[in-house]
């Protein structure tokens, strides 16, 4: 996988969680302090999430960090 797949896989991920919990692009925004266009970009790829990011988002939709990562594949090294 490369960094911009995985980078679009945790973003998959962000927005699955996001709408397990009905939370909108902005909400998301406002809990980083960015702006919507910011959030946007997490949201589709385009910019990755870094660390300190998506443990706020993981504290925030009250899931463990680890489901924000994308499944992975059996067999995979």
């Amino acid at each position: 996988m490369t960094p911009g797949e995985y980078a679009a896989a945790v973003a998959g991920e962000v927005r699955a969680g996001m709408a397990r919990k009905k939370k909108k692009q902005l909400d998301l925004a406002e809990v980083l302090n960015i702006t919507t266009a910011t959030a946007a970009r997490r949201l589709n790829g385009t910019v990755p999430f870094d660390v300190v990011e998506l443990m706020v988002v993981a504290n925030w939709l009250d899931v463990p960090v680890e489901s924000l990562q994308p499944p992975t594949r059996a067999g995979a090294a």
